[in-house]
């Protein structure tokens, strides 16, 4: 960690480090804590303020990290890397793509906007500390200093960790759906699932008729109060009429009760290139 940030130092003030590696600095390790001090007094306030923008390059791309780990890793209940970097992943997005305002923003926000916010934010703490006290302790200034800015990243913790909780639920859930299907005799040869177009859908047999008992469910599915009441009763329909094959004719390939019902129905499931009209 020191030697990262000894590196970090070098390349921001190039050619003022001496043969050592040290420059009008001071670098000194205290556990895991890291302490800056100067040995500089011609401006001082300009050098702090550089200072401030490296260290806070260092707290963005070292310490939140470590910090969202050791969140992830009790929130999560696990050491499975895998699963802790998605989390911390998912929530350096979330930080990453928040605004000002606190609205979350598109692409471009994604790819800055919240990160130089964040970036600014914490270099003019940092910097403005280390000039009007001449060195500053790292991980004490972050613990007692800097609490927004470990509530904000608690906050996008939480979030990510919610996200991912509720995935791993959808995840057991469609696995048990998939074994129902597989464990189940086929009833029905085929049924058409028609979907898309600003409806909810509708049902045919193999010969595009509508169902038998279609006049009971189709104003159900119609019905239902939003889209995943519509899809919770449209699996649990073709669950219980078991198709060998379920052709789907939709013009939205990539919605969330599409990828479900492939999901569930696997190789008993196609896409129909061509919705059928309605």
């Amino acid at each position: 960690m020191r030697s990262r940030l000894q590196r970090m130092m070098n390349d921001a003030f190039e050619g003022l480090a001496d043969s050592a590696g040290q420059g009008p600095w001071r670098l000194a390790e205290r556990g895991d804590a890291i302490v800056c001090g100067l040995d500089i007094s011609a401006g001082q306030r300009e050098f702090c303020d550089k200072i401030g923008m490296v260290l806070a390059e260092f707290v963005l791309a070292v310490k939140e990290p470590q910090a969202l780990e050791r969140f992830m890793q009790r929130r999560l209940g696990t050491r499975d890397q895998k699963e802790i970097k998605t989390g911390i992943r998912e929530a350096i997005v979330l930080l990453n793509g928040e605004l000002p305002d606190g609205e979350a923003g598109g692409p471009d926000a994604v790819a800055g906007e919240g990160r130089k916010r964040r970036l600014v934010k914490i270099a003019v703490k940092l910097g403005d500390y280390l000039w009007r006290n001449g060195s500053l302790h790292l991980d004490g200034f972050m613990r007692f200093r800097m609490r927004e800015h470990a509530e904000e990243l608690k906050e996008a913790a939480e979030t990510a960790v919610e996200e991912m909780l509720m995935d791993r639920q959808y995840q057991e859930f469609m696995r048990l759906l998939q074994s129902m299907v597989k464990g189940q005799e086929t009833g029905l040869p085929a049924i058409h699932v028609l979907h898309g177009g600003g409806q909810g859908p509708t049902l045919l047999d193999e010969k595009m008729r509508p169902l038998q008992d279609e006049p009971v469910t189709e104003p159900i599915l119609q019905a239902a109060s939003d889209q995943q009441d519509r899809e919770s009763l449209l699996v649990t329909r073709l669950l219980a009429a078991s198709p060998r094959r379920l052709y789907i004719h939709t013009d939205e390939p990539d919605a969330q009760v599409v990828r479900t019902l492939m999901g569930i129905f696997g190789e008993r499931a196609a896409i129909c290139d061509h919705p059928v009209p309605r």
